[in-house]
């Protein structure tokens, strides 16, 4: 599918979304393609989404079940932030550690109802959240702590590469990319480039997701900038934080109607780029030497 069709297909209103990456190969054509349909009211599961304070800005976002992030905390001087609270739509938080909330996705990809801990023991987390329970092991008597399941209704995950059945390869920093993805009810996965499915049989313990659990397949080069993707490019993520990023309201609208809302699509984004940093802009930002890991036998052919 185009990205405009997957999200208008499996994105409703009042969904709960896992996004994928931290720091790294995050979906963000995606995210912009959520915003620019203007999908609400929704529940968002974030590893560690840089770009998520668009769809906070715009009132999209209810609520955020997280670890960490880092326009809410960081840079409280963020308009993105000023808007959402101007605006009476700043989300309600609910918190974990990361691996705590790593515990809950993991639960939700086995089908399990919690997943048990000692990590979260008298925490502010343990607390706060009624999504960590206390209860005495079944077998030792000891306490632990007990955390409850999340199964995102969607899940999105930007990867290198993908066959046409959704069989989807990732490298680099994974994070929780692969409980949150197998988690998820409706999963999306968005490639820099859709192979033949011999590629992915070859090494198939890259595969995070397989085709069969896969609703939809974008086939979206540069998919995750300006963050960067293991193999394929490097980010410019401070280029774009010093164009919004502290410069108030102007700024932040000027971004948002040119490069969100003022384009079509992940490929009108990168030639409208391209026309105002020079055609010369994305190959810098192309690896200029491929490093391959050393190559295993998988069997004989």
């Amino acid at each position: 599918m185009t990205m405009k069709q997957a999200i208008e297909a499996f994105v409703k209103p009042g969904d709960t979304v896992f996004f994928s990456g931290m720091q790294h190969g995050e979906p963000v054509a995606a995210i912009h393609e959520i915003i620019r349909q203007g999908i609400g009211h929704l529940t968002v599961v974030p590893a560690l989404t840089l770009t998520l304070g668009l769809m906070i800005a715009e009132g999209l976002v209810d609520k955020l079940v997280m670890a960490f992030v880092r326009d809410l905390f960081e840079r409280r001087e963020s308009y993105t932030i000023i808007k959402a609270k101007q605006n009476h739509c700043y989300p309600e938080l609910e918190e974990y550690s990361h691996f705590g909330l790593c515990l809950a996705l993991f639960a939700g990809e086995m089908g399990i109802s919690f997943m048990p801990t000692k990590c979260l023991l008298g925490s502010d987390i343990e607390k706060y959240n009624k999504n960590v329970k206390r209860l005495k092991c079944p077998f030792t008597g000891e306490e632990i702590v007990a955390v409850k399941a999340i199964n995102p209704d969607v899940g999105i995950i930007h990867v290198q590469r993908a066959d046409p059945y959704g069989n989807a390869q990732k490298w680099g920093t994974l994070g929780m990319d692969r409980m949150g993805i197998n988690a998820s009810k409706r999963i999306i996965v968005t490639t820099e480039e859709i192979v033949d499915p011999d590629v992915i049989r070859r090494d198939p313990n890259r595969t995070i997701v397989p085709g069969m659990r896969v609703s939809a397949v974008v086939e979206e080069p540069w998919g995750a900038y300006p963050i960067h993707l293991a193999g394929y490019y490097d980010g410019d993520f401070h280029s774009y934080l010093g164009e919004i990023e502290g410069k108030g309201a102007e700024a932040f609208e000027n971004y948002m109607k040119e490069f969100v809302y003022g384009v079509e699509g992940r490929r009108d984004l990168i030639r409208k780029i391209k026309a105002q940093k020079g055609e010369d802009y994305f190959e810098k930002l192309k690896l200029r030497e491929k490093v391959f890991s050393e190559p295993i036998g998988m069997g004989l052919s």
